[in-house]
């Protein structure tokens, strides 16, 4: 019996630029910011980086995609959170 991995894309937005990235539902989202980091050419401060919705709600670093409420389509904003900065 073959398993099918699920994968699904959201569009991410950093200093104007948009890239689509894929992601699995249970994955977690410290490793879709890390690859988010990575395709922006992020290399200062990643410490400091945070995904978050368009209504400005921060994903839980620690949360998979899925419980973070991230849909397949979604637009995710690439930037500085206010908690890790301040």
């Amino acid at each position: 019996m073959e398993t099918k991995t699920t994968q699904d894309t959201v569009l991410i937005t950093f200093n104007g630029e948009e890239k689509a990235l894929t992601y699995q539902p249970h994955e977690q989202v410290t490793a879709v910011l890390k690859r988010a980091l990575d395709a922006f050419g992020v290399n200062s401060n990643r410490h400091l980086m945070s995904l978050f919705t368009e209504a400005g709600a921060e994903l839980p670093d620690h949360s998979s995609m899925e419980d973070a409420g991230v849909k397949p389509g979604d637009v995710l904003i690439l930037r500085q959170s206010v908690v890790k900065g301040g």
